[in-house]
């Protein structure tokens, strides 16, 4: 117990807190991407499309994130993104 502020946890020297474990949703979201795709190759769509394809649902996602979250850096690095693809 933190002797500073009553119910927090005590301050831990020279050790990293843990990380939380990884959720079923998590788990699911990561392993997903890749069965997709090989599913969509192997029924005959090409693979650059898969890609593309895949990149705009990872973009909505880091997007959903960004804003969610009030990441005003992801956003930024959204819109470099975007930027730099709109470019070639």
């Amino acid at each position: 117990m933190s002797t500073t502020l009553k119910g927090a946890p005590a301050p831990t020297r020279g050790r990293r807190p843990s990380r939380a474990p990884v959720t079923a949703a998590q788990a699911f979201g990561i392993s997903v991407f890749p069965l997709l795709g090989a599913g969509l190759a192997a029924t005959g769509m090409p693979v650059r499309d898969v890609l593309v394809l895949l990149a705009g649902c990872g973009a909505i996602g880091a997007a959903v994130y960004a804003v969610g979250g009030s990441g005003r850096l992801l956003l930024q690095a959204f819109a470099a993104a975007l930027n730099a693809a709109a470019r070639r």
